[in-house]
């Protein structure tokens, strides 16, 4: 039981560290209802929100982050171990909020950075669904940073945490289920409500970590951390 512990000491480190360098992001996908007439046009959609996104950053808005752990796995043996350590690290993460005065991106998405692009218009407000490409983290310009902003260091986070002593190439982390939902004011051009969803997902194979002085060897492991932005 105390080698688990530590395999989960090391995941918390790893996730933290990304956290504390990369501080925007949403759990799932929100509630946010298209109406009717409903416009797929995504360069339009786009043109649309990438304006609202900037004329929105000038009243520089309150946007709050909240964390949660969605899945964490280290092996089909050590499934009831999981199972009671995750609530506990989502308590962790829920202790954690994060505040920021921009609105995520700068109004720079493109056409080929999104899955799909809809929105609709009614009572004076235009309602847009954006599904964004998952990216790895590491990339600086992709899908992902231009809907969200920024790229993470991986390898740099990870050797900060000082706990693998082998295998750091063997971490891939990315971006993944990204979606943007807003609601803007067609008479401001303002964004006055929103939510910027994706999840931060970290894969592990053949890595080897020194925790208090014991040595242990993770294959075959992953996390995912859901990240919530809101406006």
């Amino acid at each position: 039981m105390a080698i688990f512990s530590k395999i989960f000491s090391f995941f918390m480190s790893v996730v933290m560290s990304i956290i504390s360098m990369f501080g925007l992001g949403g759990e799932k996908t929100p509630e946010f209802v298209l109406g009717e007439n409903v416009n797929s046009d995504v360069a339009q959609v786009l043109e649309v929100y990438n304006n609202a996104v900037i004329t929105t950053d000038e009243e520089a808005p309150l946007v709050k982050t909240n964390m949660t752990l969605e899945d964490i796995f280290l092996g089909i043996d050590k499934a009831a171990v999981v199972a009671i350590a995750k609530p506990v690290i989502n308590d962790i993460l829920a202790e954690t909020i994060l505040e920021d005065y921009d609105i995520p991106g700068e109004g720079e998405l493109k056409a080929e950075d999104v899955v799909s692009a809809k929105m609709s218009t009614e009572d004076g407000k235009t309602t847009v669904i954006i599904e964004v490409k998952d990216q790895a983290a590491d990339v600086e310009d992709g899908p992902f940073s231009r809907a969200i902003g920024g790229s993470l260091d991986v390898a740099e986070a990870i050797e900060s945490t000082g706990f693998v002593t082998s295998g750091i190439e063997n971490i891939k982390v990315s971006f993944t289920d990204c979606t943007i939902s807003c609601i803007i004011d067609d008479a401001t051009g303002e964004i006055i409500r929103a939510e910027w969803c994706y999840n931060l997902k970290t894969d592990i194979n053949d890595i080897t970590i020194s925790v208090a002085d014991t040595v242990i060897e993770i294959s075959n492991a992953s996390a995912t951390i859901g990240f919530k932005s809101e406006l």
